[in-house]
């Protein structure tokens, strides 16, 4: 993002609250409508991701990885991350895209 900042006319790509009330930078508006949580939420922000986490296999239930797992989606995890501008999964309008889905990795 300092490069980003330091460079006339540069593009960049960062997550919205790394982002904010950053000095030198200027967030995009699609359609006039602001890079904000809220209006991601109602459509009117169509670019915005959901970032996942992978696991090769289910974890077995007492190790670091589950517990992790089980963290993020309790209360305090879920605090954590609304505390840095993001939503949890489970808030979201199709929350089915948050529920853990196994793949296989690739040999």
């Amino acid at each position: 993002m300092r490069a980003v900042a330091e460079t006339p006319g540069a593009l960049g790509y960062s997550e919205l609250g790394a982002a904010t009330d950053r000095e030198g930078l200027a967030l995009v508006r699609i359609d006039g409508h602001q890079a904000t949580v809220v209006d991601a939420d109602h459509g009117t922000y169509p670019f915005w991701e959901t970032e996942l986490g992978y696991t090769n296999g289910d974890p077995d239930a007492h190790s670091l990885a589950a517990s992790f797992l089980r963290y993020l989606t309790n209360q305090v995890g879920a605090d954590i991350i609304r505390a840095h501008g993001d939503r949890p999964c489970a808030e979201l309008a199709n929350p089915q895209l948050c529920h853990p889905n196994p793949m296989p990795l690739a040999d």
